[in-house]
């Protein structure tokens, strides 16, 4: 049978960008191929691919700054949980990454692959979404990426703000400002290990005397869109942390997400799962 696939690997941004600019076609971008690869008719549709493994810029680079660390979307997850700034500045981004997979998925898989499948169950999402990331968007039209933050990528279920034949270049994470923030990550799965979730929790807490002077919540698996939980994170700022406050917020919390019955868990467990929880962690900050 005739292979009419076509693969592209460019060497730098500048062939990437300029080929897509050039070429009208249907482009299908790959880097670890996690995601994809198990999508078999998406997989076997593409017939023209794009290796952004080859660009040393995307697979290679995680820089950080002043201000933020910036970290290419082809970068394995391994590489950024054994990055030492990132264990000491974002603990939360390297425990995310440790519950994806195994080590084999761990050195493919890519946090940019992760955004762009937009699974609910992505586990770096709920991550990314507490850490204000931005999304950094090619191909540049003069010199200049699109910039998306990541708590607006998705639109639901498998579906971004990516246009026809754009790609997620980096991931911008700025530091926390301030070094006294506490951080926990939670997934629930039906094993300890190697589980797609049926729910996960990301969040940060900064107290500011004995009141709560920044909040980030968001979770996974249990509403079709990854993003911040503003009403309960409201519930939450500038009160003390005490029992009232944490019930409140539990119970907020159940009202913000909306999750489905599937194979892995039925709505009512997740909510309640969910607000549990979030429980759990405040409890263990009082």
């Amino acid at each position: 049978m005739e292979n009419n696939v076509q693969i592209f690997r460019p060497q730098s941004l500048d062939e990437l960008d300029a080929q897509l600019r050039q070429n009208e076609a249907s482009w299908t971008f790959v880097a670890g191929g996690t995601d994809l690869l198990v999508q078999k008719e998406r997989w076997l549709s593409a017939t023209h691919i794009v290796d952004l493994t080859a660009v040393p810029a995307l697979h290679q680079k995680i820089e950080a700054g002043q201000e933020g660390v910036r970290i290419g979307a082809a970068v394995p997850y391994g590489e950024i949980i054994r990055h030492s700034v990132l264990q000491k500045r974002l603990p939360l981004l390297t425990e995310a990454c440790r519950h994806i997979g195994a080590v084999q998925i761990q050195n493919r898989g890519t946090i940019g692959g992760n955004i762009a499948n937009a699974s609910p169950a992505g586990d770096t999402l709920p991550v990314l979404a507490v850490l204000n990331a931005q999304l950094l968007i090619g191909p540049r039209e003069n010199g200049s990426f699109r910039r998306v933050a990541v708590n607006e990528m998705m639109l639901g279920p498998g579906q971004t703000l990516l246009r026809k034949n754009e790609y997620i270049a980096f991931i911008e994470i700025p530091w926390l400002p301030d070094d006294g923030y506490l951080w926990a990550f939670r997934k629930v799965g039906q094993r300890e290990a190697l589980a797609i979730s049926k729910l996960s929790l990301a969040v940060l807490l900064l107290k500011s005397g004995n009141k709560i002077g920044d909040v980030r919540i968001a979770s996974g698996s249990v509403a079709p869109v990854i993003k911040r939980h503003e009403k309960t994170e409201r519930v939450l700022l500038g009160q003390a942390l005490r029992e009232a406050s944490i019930e409140q917020a539990a119970e907020t919390l159940k009202t913000e997400i909306n999750p489905i019955s599937d194979v892995r868990s039925t709505r009512e467990y997740r909510k309640q799962v969910t607000a549990d929880v979030l429980r759990d962690i405040l409890y263990g900050w009082l």
